[in-house]
Formats: C-alpha cells, sequence, structure tokens
C-alpha cells in the first residue's frame, strides 16, 4: 500500500513508544518477534523489512508499505488490541479518532464505512465473517440435542479469532461452565444457550450463583442465541457481573464487521455507567446495517 508521510506521521502516533524513539508499544526485540509469529505468522525480522533500518519502528512501517491490504489491515487492527490490552496504557479521544482515520485510509474509505459507522467506534476484525455466518447457519440445521455443544464449539472458535485465548467447557465439583476467555487481562467465563425461547430470570440467577462461589473479581457473559426477556432482566436486577449477549449481537456484529473484543468493550463500559448489563448492538451502534 501507498501512505503519504501524514499516514506514517499518524501511524507512529498510534504505535510508537512515548519515551523511546524508533521502539514499537512495549515490545522488545524478543517479544515483537514473538508477536508477530505467533499472533500474525509474520517473520518481522526478515531482511526485507530492513531496508529503511534495523529498528523496532522502521522494521514496521516497512511491513506495512510491503504488504497488501488484508494483511495490513490485520497488522494494524492486531497492534491497536495489544495496546489496548497494556496496563495503565492511556488511550485519547484523539487516538481512537486517528486509528479510525488510519484504518479508514486502508480501507479505501475517506471518513465512514460502508455500513455508515463513523471509523473511530469500529474496529474491523480481519476475520472471515462469512465463515462464521456460515457456520450459525449450519447449527440451525442440527437436532436439538446437538446445537447446545455445537454452539460453544462455534464461539470458541470465535474467540480465537480474537485472540481471546479461549478455554473449552470444564466442571467443577459437578458444575458445568461453558468456557472462558481473556479481555484486557480479565478472565470471562461462559455460559453459552442456544435456545429458541428467550433466557430469563432463573437461568441468569444461576449462572450468578456459579460466579458467586468461584473469586470475587470474577466475571461473566451469558450468551443467548434467542435473546433475554424484558422481565426477567429486570427481575434479576442490577449491580451483578454479567455481561448479557445475543445471536442478535453476534449476527449484527459479524455482517458490519465489528470487531467482538470492541462490541464487549463497549457493552462493559454501557453496563458500568448506566447498571444495563443488557445493550443491544444496535443502541451501541444505532447507524448499522440490519
Amino acid at each position: 500500500m501507498k501512505f503519504t508521510p501524514l499516514d506514517l506521521k499518524n501511524f507512529n502516533q498510534l504505535f510508537e513508544d512515548k519515551i523511546n524513539a524508533g521502539y514499537v508499544l512495549d515490545f522488545s526485540n524478543k517479544t515483537m518477534r514473538e508477536f508477530f509469529e505467533s499472533e500474525l505468522s509474520i517473520d518481522i525480522d526478515n531482511d526485507i523489512y530492513r531496508k529503511d533500518g534495523d529498528s523496532k519502528l522502521k522494521r514496521l512501517r516497512s511491513l506495512i508499505k510491503q504488504a497488501d491490504r488484508e494483511t495490513v489491515l490485520r497488522v494494524v487492527t492486531r497492534l491497536w488490541e495489544y495496546r489496548k490490552s497494556i496496563p495503565d496504557g492511556i488511550i485519547t479521544a484523539q487516538d481512537d479518532a486517528v486509528y479510525g482515520s488510519f484504518v479508514a485510509k486502508i480501507q479505501g474509505a475517506d471518513s465512514q464505512t460502508a455500513s455508515g459507522i463513523a471509523p473511530a467506534l469500529i474496529v474491523p476484525t480481519g476475520i472471515d465473517n462469512d465463515y462464521f455466518l456460515k457456520g450459525l447457519e449450519a447449527l440451525h440445521n442440527q437436532q436439538p440435542h446437538q446445537r447446545g455443544h455445537s454452539f460453544e464449539l462455534w464461539l470458541n472458535e470465535l474467540f480465537a479469532a480474537f485472540y481471546l485465548s479461549p478455554k473449552g467447557a470444564f466442571r467443577l465439583k459437578g458444575e458445568q461452565i461453558d468456557g472462558s476467555f481473556l479481555l484486557n487481562n480479565d478472565t470471562y467465563l461462559v455460559e453459552a444457550k442456544w435456545h429458541s425461547a428467550k433466557t430469563g430470570n432463573a437461568d441468569l440467577h444461576a449462572f450468578h450463583g456459579k460466579l458467586d462461589q468461584k473469586i470475587s473479581w470474577a466475571r461473566g457473559v451469558f450468551i443467548s442465541w434467542a435473546g433475554f426477556t424484558r422481565s426477567g432482566l429486570d427481575a434479576w436486577g442490577r449491580g451483578k457481573k454479567v455481561i448479557c449477549v445475543s445471536g442478535y449481537d453476534l449476527v449484527l456484529m459479524l455482517k458490519n464487521n465489528i470487531s467482538f473484543r470492541m462490541l464487549m468493550e463497549e457493552k462493559i463500559r454501557r453496563a458500568a455507567e448506566t447498571g444495563n448489563l443488557y445493550v443491544k448492538i444496535d443502541e451501541i451502534y444505532p447507524n448499522i446495517n440490519k
């Protein structure tokens, strides 16, 4: 891809260490090499990326100037997600705006994505969204007793695609947990339901009871394909440690190329601000395609 001097200046603002010029975020040479190998299958130490110099930033800039659009999008997206996971890292509104503009540049858009969402509000996934949507369609053709387990497997594959280090279902003292993942250094236990009826108060209380038996800072995500009843959410109350996600959220997330990480972060923020543990995706992104 071709980037202007201003584009590269913005890129530096996003990923250059603020104290040590030429460094990328908090990476050492070793950790940067391991990150690019494990997360992106790229040999960042290859001589083809040393044409402009040996510093970490110069190698990274050489990579984005030589790579195809899809690869650049994957690299920038993953680096941004990594930056947001750094403890005590500060990301300003200006950083968000610069990131959104840079992503729009990669995508070939000037100010908005095709879905009409301002780029600063959306993190492109870099994953095969059609693959995951077809996986959901296939679940509808399975026998009812198979869907629950298949849905758990599908979710774990989705979590892995977003580098959330998922762990599959496990059982503790006769108690089933459908899995877990890591988001910004926090562990979230997962309950997943594929039922035709919406999830109500009883299932929500049961899952929260499992969390209450864990460490005090344990958090949960309840993923219900059919969604949640309003009466159940109202009866469940506030002040809980569970974020709710519906199948509706997941489908629109994939159709609009929205990062699951970003969706979760927005849901968590709304829960902290309002006490509402189930905020639908179209309330967070009002202009998405449905």
